[in-house]
C-alpha cells in the first residue's frame, strides 16, 4: 500500500516538472518574443532619431553654407559698389594717390553722417562741390557737401545747380562756401525762391551785384525787398541791378540824360560806379533814392527808363524803390544752415542709419580691397584667355 502511493506521487511528481520544464518554455518564449518585439521598435525609433539628426545636420550645413554665402556675396557687392563709386569719383575729378584717398575719407564721412542714398550718391556730390569750389580746405569740402545734401533732402535742389549758385557767391562777394550755403537757406525758408528762380538768379546775377558794392547779404536784402514790394518773379529784380550796373558805366547819351534828370553828373557816377565797393554801393543807393522821389511821374519814369531799361517798367516804382533800401546787418542772422541740419535729420530712424553706416564704414576698405582682388582675378583670366592661340569655345560651349 505504501510502495503504491509512493509511486503515485513520484508520478506526480515527476508531471509537476514536466508541466514546469513546458511552462519555463513557454516563458521563456513569450519573453524572447517580447525582447525581439522590443528591441525591433527601440531599433525603429533610433533609426528615426539618427535619421532626424542626419536630417538637422544637414539643414543646418546648408544654412550655415547659405549664410557663407550671403556673406561672400555682400563682402563682394558692397566692395564693387564701393570702388565703383570711388573710381568715378578719381574719373571725374582728376584726383589720384593721396589726393584721392582724401577725397575717398571725406566721401566715407559725409556717408557716415547720413547724407546721401549710397557711396555713388555721396562721391558724385564730393565731385560736383570739388568742381564747383576748387581747392578748398577737406573740412569745407566735407560741410559744404552735407550742406548740399541738406538743401536737397528739405528743398529739393540739385547738389549742382546748389553748387554753382555757391561757386558764383564765393567768387564774386569772396565769403566761405558754408556761409553761401547758409544763405540759400535762409532765403529759401523766407520763400524768396517763390518763382522757382533762386538758384539760377544767384547764379546769373552775383556779378552785377557785385560790381555796384554791394555783398551776398545786400543780394539777398535786395531780393527779399523786392519781392515784397510786388517783383512778380526774383528774375527781374536780378535783371534790373544787372540793366543798371550795365549802364551806370556805358556813357552813352541815354544814361547821361538819365542821371541829369536827377541832378548828377554821369561822369562822377561812373567813377564812384567803377571804384565798386562802399562808393558804389553808396551811389547805387543815391541814385534809386533820387528817381523814387521824383515827383513828375513823367520825368521819373523817363529817367528810370534811361537807367533801368525796360526792367522799370516791369517792376514799377515801389519794387525799384525796395532795391536801395538795404538794412544793416547779416541777412541770415540766425544760421539757417545749422538749424536745418540739427533739426532734419534728428529721429531714432536717422539716428539708427548713421550708426549702421559707421559701423559699415569700419569694413568698407577690407571689403572693398577683397572686391577688387576678386575684379584683378577675373581680369587676368579675360586675359588670359584673350591671349590665347588654341580653341577654347567649346570649353565655355555649355555657359553661353
Amino acid at each position: 500500500m505504501a510502495d503504491d502511493k509512493l509511486e503515485i506521487f513520484t508520478k506526480i511528481d515527476q508531471q509537476g516538472i514536466v508541466d514546469g520544464m513546458d511552462a519555463l518554455e513557454e516563458g521563456v518564449g513569450d519573453g524572447m518574443e517580447k525582447a525581439n518585439k522590443t528591441a525591433e521598435q527601440k531599433s525603429g525609433e533610433f533609426s528615426a532619431i539618427f535619421r532626424n539628426a542626419v536630417d538637422l545636420a544637414g539643414q543646418a550645413l546648408q544654412g550655415l553654407a547659405d549664410k557663407s554665402k550671403d556673406i561672400f556675396v555682400n563682402m563682394l557687392t558692397a566692395g564693387d559698389e564701393y570702388n565703383q563709386a570711388m573710381n568715378q569719383l578719381s574719373a571725374s575729378t582728376g584726383a589720384t594717390g593721396e589726393e584721392l584717398e582724401s577725397l575717398k575719407d571725406i566721401a566715407k564721412g559725409v556717408f557716415a553722417n547720413k547724407y546721401g542714398e549710397s557711396y555713388e550718391d555721396v562721391a558724385n556730390a564730393v565731385a560736383d562741390v570739388r568742381k564747383n569750389l576748387g581747392e578748398v580746405s577737406d573740412e569745407e569740402l566735407k560741410t559744404v557737401t552735407e550742406s548740399a545734401f541738406a538743401l536737397r533732402d528739405v528743398f529739393e535742389y540739385d547738389i549742382g545747380e546748389s553748387t554753382r549758385a555757391v561757386k558764383a557767391m564765393v567768387e564774386n562777394f569772396g565769403i566761405s562756401g558754408e556761409n553761401a550755403m547758409s544763405l540759400i537757406a535762409a532765403g529759401s525758408q523766407n520763400g524768396l525762391d517763390y518763382s522757382g528762380e533762386l538758384l539760377d538768379s544767384i547764379s546769373e546775377y552775383s556779378v552785377q551785384f557785385a560790381k555796384l558794392g554791394l555783398g551776398a547779404d545786400d543780394m539777398f536784402k535786395i531780393f527779399n525787398s523786392g519781392a515784397e514790394n510786388g517783383a512778380w518773379n526774383l528774375d527781374k529784380i536780378g535783371d534790373a541791378v544787372k540793366e543798371f550796373s550795365i549802364r551806370a558805366i556805358d556813357g552813352s547819351t541815354t544814361t547821361a540824360e538819365g542821371f541829369s534828370a536827377l541832378g548828377m553828373d554821369a561822369d562822377e557816377m561812373a567813377l564812384k560806379f567803377a571804384n565798386g565797393g562802399e562808393s558804389a554801393k553808396t551811389a547805387f543807393q543815391e541814385t534809386v533814392s533820387a528817381i523814387v522821389s521824383m515827383e513828375d511821374p513823367v520825368a521819373r519814369d523817363a529817367a528810370g527808363v534811361a537807367l533801368f531799361g525796360t526792367m522799370w517798367e516791369d517792376l514799377g516804382v515801389e519794387a525799384v524803390a525796395s532795391l536801395g533800401r538795404i538794412e544793416g546787418g547779416a541777412y541770415d542772422a540766425e544760421n539757417a544752415m545749422n538749424a536745418i541740419k540739427s533739426v532734419k535729420y534728428d529721429d531714432i530712424g536717422n539716428a539708427l542709419e548713421g550708426l549702421r553706416r559707421t559701423v559699415g564704414n569700419l569694413t568698407i576698405d577690407a571689403k572693398a580691397d577683397f572686391s577688387a582682388g576678386i575684379a584683378g582675378a577675373i581680369g587676368t583670366l579675360v586675359n588670359a584667355l584673350n591671349s590665347a592661340n588654341v580653341d577654347i569655345s567649346v570649353i565655355f560651349a555649355g555657359l553661353v
